[in-house]
């Protein structure tokens, strides 16, 4: 009996130790039904917690710039992906079956029913090789009805001839293909090829199409990037880029350009959306027209160059009436137009969008002006001024970028840090590449001067790889002017180092769609939403769901499918090359082979014939 109750309170306690490490325990204290009641849904909650795809993660770190961090949290975590792996066998699939086989397959699934089964399979009708079988057991005397073991086509092969006109239209939208051109290869085919008037329609509500597939995946963009930032742990307040582009740049004394192009891109995320996008066009297709509804949207009275504060204005008031997704800062070049339109547009909505300029345009202008420079120090030996005065600046341009970068990543609680540094580290270039490195160990980050002694300085960045010999006034000229495109005022205005590459790469896409040299007065917005389609999702993807809002059939397994989705392979693989070291190492150098020309034109290098044999030909010609 004791030894009973000994077992009975073992049974007891361990019952209770069990209890200690389940969720939700907090030792000997008593909780009320309501307590655990919550335990439970939270418990719940918890395992019903949606882990982050690999991409939304890596986005997701990169917008709490937390790019080397250690661990992540476990919702943050992605969640393990396996490969997609393709179905061996269709639904739909005709097969060669062996009687035998079969008969044998049947007879073991019908062990389930039958004790003793006696099972046959006999051929009930043929055609060729397709057939009906049906299976009787002697033992149950059970028959089953007959099976056509075949199927067949139920609708006529391939798609309707209405269909074919419509993948005609499709390359039009994706490349820089024309309807001509569209009839020109279906001629050398001897193919008869639609009326252009049909293609045109077709091509017409193709364009209303990709319009509007294009502002409901912007619309997606941005709530995608308003789930990153609440992830990452900051408001809900992108960071976008702007920049405008034309069918033909503004020039002076007239206006060739009718059209133009922008587009807003965000800056914290990898992938770089499109948020939003605004057109403004002059042109109509029809010469009798109220401009109510049409492909017009910009007075014909108002120069396409000031178009750029009314498609600022644009973007900025359709990202507000969405109520998605904040703007907390824009970065734009250094236009006008835009200053004074966000001003107006920060006091009527009484927001706080700070403005900030482009660091590489800053960069482009400070090489743009040391060029201009006319030296009037005597240069070494062979050396040639124009050459000279072209490696400088490429060189000063190069030393600006690294010494404003590396001051970037040094945090500090001090809000003119930055600018206070970036101009001590400016104004210290000229002396550090004219030799002279005392205030080097202080003001700049990335002379390596004081690593002489170990083989770590080079001179090769300046010019013929000697340092500067130039005279006081000159060195003056260079100081006054990096220091004059890199004041104070403009190192607050490019603080945060941010570019607008990915509106010009989008522009140079977009004008591979619609070429200058043609004049798009109906389709112009539906090209532009299709290359920003495209660029957003990938060439072959946003062929695909295109096709398909067409009413366009593209299976998962047809030639059309795969061939698409081989072309986004490729060009995510060109992509990933043109990140790699060894590609941009490789363009510097062949970059650096087209910049010396002049220097390889008169030495003893030069490919080019001599001259030598013609002047001593004496007038004989062979």
């Amino acid at each position: 009996m004791a030894n009973h109750k000994v077992r009975r309170s073992y049974k007891k306690s361990r019952g209770k130790s069990q209890s200690w490490f389940k969720r939700g325990h907090v030792g000997f204290s008593r909780q009320t039904p309501q307590e655990i009641q919550n335990m439970s849904t939270s418990a719940a909650e918890d395992s019903q917690t949606k882990r982050l795809s690999v991409r939304e993660a890596e986005d997701v770190r990169h917008a709490a710039e937390d790019i080397n961090g250690a661990t992540l949290p476990y919702q943050l975590r992605p969640q393990p992906q396996n490969e997609e792996r393709e179905d061996m066998a269709e639904l739909d699939e005709n097969i060669i079956v062996n009687i035998d086989c079969l008969h044998n397959l049947v007879r073991e699934v019908h062990k389930q029913s039958c004790s003793k089964p006696c099972v046959k399979v006999a051929v009930t009708k043929r055609a060729g090789l397709c057939v009906t079988v049906q299976m009787k057991c002697s033992s149950c005397k059970y028959q089953a009805p007959p099976v056509n073991l075949t199927d067949t086509m139920k609708k006529s092969r391939g798609p309707a001839a209405g269909v074919l006109n419509d993948m005609l239209v499709l390359p039009v939208l994706k490349s820089k293909l024309g309807l001509m051109d569209v009839s020109l290869v279906l001629s050398c085919l001897n193919i008869k090829a639609p009326t252009q008037a049909l293609l045109q329609r077709k091509l017409n509500n193709m364009s209303n199409t990709v319009s509007r597939l294009n502002e409901d995946q912007m619309m997606h963009n941005q709530q995608y990037v308003h789930r990153v930032l609440q992830l990452s742990g900051k408001e809900a307040a992108a960071d976008v880029q702007f920049d405008t582009s034309y069918a033909s740049r503004p020039q002076g004394g007239f206006e060739k350009a009718k059209q133009s192009f922008a587009a807003v891109i965000e800056h914290n995320t990898k992938q770089k959306l499109v948020l939003s996008t605004a057109i403004a066009n002059k042109h109509c297709a029809s010469k009798t027209c109220a401009h109510n509804n049409c492909s017009k949207n910009f007075p014909s009275q108002q120069s396409i160059a000031s178009s750029e504060r009314h498609l600022l204005l644009e973007n900025l008031n359709n990202l507000d009436k969405k109520k998605i997704l904040k703007i907390r800062s824009i970065t734009t070049d250094a236009s006008a137009q835009i200053g004074k339109a966000l001003r107006d547009f920060n006091s009527k909505k009484s927001s706080n969008i700070k403005h900030y300029h482009c660091f590489i345009h800053r960069l482009r202008t400070l090489e743009k002006k040391i060029r201009n420079i006319k030296l009037d120090s005597k240069m070494l030996g062979t050396q040639d001024k124009t050459n000279y005065i072209k490696m400088l600046a490429s060189g000063v341009r190069t030393r600006v970028r690294m010494e404003l970068q590396n001051l970037k990543t040094i945090k500090s609680n001090d809000g003119n840090y930055f600018v206070t540094r970036s101009s001590q580290a400016l104004a210290n270039i000229i002396p550090c590449f004219s030799n002279d490195h005392s205030k080097c160990s202080k003001a700049s980050t990335v002379c390596q001067h004081h690593m002489s002694s170990i083989g770590k300085y080079s001179v090769k960045h300046l010019p013929y790889g000697q340092h500067l010999h130039l005279s006081n006034t000159d060195s003056s000229r260079l100081k006054d002017t990096i220091s004059s495109t890199f004041d104070t005022e403009t190192l607050q205005y490019v603080s945060n180092l941010y570019n607008t590459n990915r509106c010009e790469s989008l522009h140079s896409t977009i004008f591979n769609y619609a070429p200058k040299f043609t004049c798009w007065k109906r389709n112009f917005s539906g090209l532009c939403h299709s290359a920003t389609h495209s660029r957003t999702l990938g060439k072959g993807r946003a062929t695909v769901i295109l096709a398909r809002a067409f009413g366009i059939k593209v299976k998962q397994h047809s030639q059309m499918y795969r061939n698409l989705q081989h072309i986004d392979k490729r060009s995510t693989y060109h992509s990933r090359r043109k990140e790699s070291f060894q590609y941009k190492q490789t363009r510097y150098f062949l970059r650096k082979r087209v910049s010396n020309l002049p220097l390889l034109k008169d030495s003893l290098y030069s490919s080019q014939p001599s001259s030598s044999a013609g002047d001593h030909s004496y007038g004989i010609s062979y």
